[in-house]
């Protein structure tokens, strides 16, 4: 009885660690095919392809880029950039058209412009003004 036990709780741990590892391998196949929908009539159209979409946010997920995303919008968006490379469309065509459409938002590293220089500036702003403190106060 004991025998038949172990056995069971066996073939449990079983069956427990290979969905654990179906879980952990899959998922990265399914995003590995995402890409393959695409076909291209060269290598540099292809990376050019990939780059926009990795530098590019899903708008759905928002912290994920439209590589990444399973998001109707995200495929909507590579489909647009996946058209426009076929037309031959610059890259810097391609984000100003997505920024244009949809904001400095849809983009993971924003221009350093005057609409956001305080966003950017303000980490070494408010590191000044701590050490600022720090130091005035202990003497």
């Amino acid at each position: 009885m004991d025998r038949l036990k172990n056995l069971k709780s066996f073939f449990k741990i079983m069956i427990i660690s290979q969905l654990f590892l179906l879980m952990i391998f899959i998922p990265p196949l399914a995003t590995a095919a995402l890409h393959d929908i695409y076909h291209f009539d060269s290598t540099q159209k292809k990376n050019q392809f990939e780059q926009i979409i990795y530098e590019m946010r899903c708008l759905v997920c928002l912290n994920q880029n439209l590589a990444d995303s399973n998001a109707p919008l995200a495929k909507d968006l590579r489909l647009v950039i996946y058209q426009r490379i076929q037309n031959n469309e610059s890259e810097a065509n391609i984000k100003e058209y997505l920024v244009s459409r949809y904001g400095d938002f849809i983009l993971f590293k924003p221009a350093f412009s005057p609409l956001n220089y305080f966003l950017w500036l303000s980490p070494f702003i408010l590191l000044a003004g701590i050490l600022f403190i720090f130091l005035f106060k202990n003497k």
